[in-house]
């Protein structure tokens, strides 16, 4: 099982450290979590991430998220050349993660943006989209 974790997941992980977020993204920097990244997601996790350190929503410091983003990044799976599908999505800046999870075979686009991610679009490549905490229980009770 792979996923791709959407840059709201990252976002509510640095933001709290009582959610599922913050679990998964704790599972994904320890290696238990098998999940891919492009550098289009990637370079939108640094954007969007320091965005918010800017707008003091995020109480952390630059560097130390970079350190966070360097070490998540050492751990995902690399997808170099994504196939490119779009437009495909409502809100363009989507594509990319689609994108992403359709190329490195995943098998969950995990987000609380579900509503931008429609079955339609997603089951055709074998994609359940989840929330963090949808995903949690799910992942306990796989078998």
């Amino acid at each position: 099982m792979k996923v791709v974790l959407d840059t709201n997941i990252l976002v509510a992980g640095l933001y709290s450290k009582n959610g599922a977020s913050h679990k998964l993204l704790k599972r994904a920097l320890s290696g238990e979590l098998n999940f891919a990244v492009s550098p289009l997601v990637a370079l939108e996790y640094e954007g969007v991430l320091n965005e918010k350190i800017e707008a003091g929503f995020l109480s952390i410091s630059r560097e130390d998220c970079g350190k966070i983003l360097s070490a998540l990044l050492a751990r995902a799976s690399i997808v170099w050349r994504p196939l490119q599908i779009r437009p495909t999505l409502s809100d363009a800046s989507d594509d990319k993660i689609l994108e992403c999870a359709v190329s490195s075979d995943c098998t969950h686009i995990i987000t609380f943006n579900k509503r931008h991610f429609p079955a339609a679009m997603t089951r055709p490549w074998g994609i359940e989209v989840m929330s963090a905490g949808e995903f949690l229980l799910y992942w306990r009770n796989e078998p």
